[in-house]
């Protein structure tokens, strides 16, 4: 399996090859804020699979659990393509959203489904999880 996707102006390009180790929608605080919008949608991949093209940056914030979340983004549209977790050492989150074809993408997990808001409610019918997902 591939995935392939870019930025919001193009700068930043990125692909990698083999199987998702998961796909899910993230709740949390964290997650709505950077987004601004209910949840995000990712699809893990191992970060050895991940190739960037362009320049990007990080932004690494303390998350909920004490691990560390890095933000990685384009410089130049913001846009956030993927994040490294500390707590899921060795994987990348790709934003769902930034996928060329967002069609391959099929959540089977929700996370963090207690900070779901009123207004944007966990995808019926997928494993929950009140934190993070484990044994995913």
């Amino acid at each position: 399996m591939a995935f392939e996707g870019r930025c919001l102006c193009g700068a930043v390009t990125f692909s990698s090859v083999g199987s998702p180790v998961f796909m899910g929608n993230c709740y949390c605080s964290d997650c709505r804020r950077e987004s601004g919008t209910g949840h995000i949608t990712a699809v893990a991949v191992p970060e050895a699979t991940l190739t960037v093209r362009g320049e990007t940056r990080e932004f690494v914030k303390p998350a909920d659990s004490g691990e560390t979340i890095t933000n990685v983004f384009c410089p130049v549209c913001a846009t956030t393509l993927f994040t490294r977790p500390s707590g899921l050492p060795g994987l990348a989150l790709l934003r769902a959203g930034t996928l060329d074809d967002p069609t391959a993408v099929n959540p089977q997990v929700n996370m963090y489904v207690a900070a779901a808001t009123k207004w944007d409610r966990p995808v019926a019918g997928l494993h929950d999880f009140v934190g993070m997902a484990s044994g995913v």
